[in-house]
């Protein structure tokens, strides 16, 4: 697989940097790179790398997103150098519910995929209980992907998305910014946005997020950025309430806006 010069650059411009967290155990062979945060083991094992998002790749029918093949690209070369072989870092929840096993991956020096990928613009942090125990680390090197407009921090597409602008049919990972219109308190906390979003937080997510009953309800007509996966609403509630939804499950999944 080709990279770009650019690419390259970008690469090996880094010398040796901080990382988050650490490995154990036994080398493992990666034989295949399926996009910028999933691996195929050698023992056919998916590996689906932890505290990270990359853009996603053309599949069949499923159209890819911008920077999806460029992601994947940074990552190959990244094992590349690795000669293949990596270990993995685990956290409270093992496996994911397509089977995969959820993980950070290291070379064999502790250098962290997942934060090469997100310090090279090439995947956002996200932190999705109960494996957050990077989310701290992950966002700052993040922070500083985004102030040198690297990677996806140059794209439109991942530019925050005006929750005013969604026409209803977006769905999957977004970054979107909105002012909240209305807050409902009942079995979760449901942020209505200007548009066709409502952002929920379910109860059990509560305390992640330490807020208080009046800490939603002074959330409304404050402009906050949010992330995470985009799904249509398919209750009966959908029908009085708007159709898009996001779950919220950390702090880092949104952001008050100060103007």
């Amino acid at each position: 697989m080709k990279i770009s010069g650019v690419f390259l650059c970008l690469l090996f411009s880094v010398s040796v940097v901080a990382e988050c967290g650490s490995s154990s155990g036994e080398l493992l062979q990666v034989v295949r790179v399926s996009d910028g945060d999933t691996l195929k083991l050698q023992d056919g094992r998916s590996v689906r790398i932890l505290g990270v998002n990359a853009p996603e790749i053309t599949h069949g029918k499923n159209a890819g997103q911008p920077l999806g093949r460029e992601s994947r690209a940074v990552a190959q070369a990244f094992i590349e150098r690795a000669k293949g072989r990596v270990r993995l870092g685990f956290e409270q929840e093992r496996r994911d519910h397509y089977g995969r096993l959820l993980a950070h991956v290291y070379d064999g020096s502790g250098r962290s995929l997942g934060a090469e990928q997100v310090r090279n613009g090439m995947a956002m942090q996200v932190a999705v209980p109960p494996n957050t125990a990077q989310a701290k680390c992950l966002a700052a090197i993040e922070s500083g992907a985004r102030k040198k407009h690297l990677g996806m921090w140059r794209d439109p597409y991942w530019q925050p998305l005006p929750s005013t602008s969604m026409r209803g049919d977006e769905t999957g990972f977004r970054l979107v910014s909105g002012r909240v219109a209305k807050v409902d308190i009942n079995s979760a906390v449901w942020l209505e946005l200007d548009g066709k979003l409502v952002l929920r937080v379910a109860k059990k997510d509560w305390p992640l997020l330490s807020y208080r009953k009046q800490d939603w309800l002074a959330l409304k007509g404050q402009k906050i950025e949010v992330r995470g996966w985009i799904s249509a609403q398919k209750s009966k509630r959908s029908q009085q309430f708007k159709p898009l939804v996001m779950q919220l499950r950390s702090p880092s999944s949104m952001r008050v806006i100060t103007e």
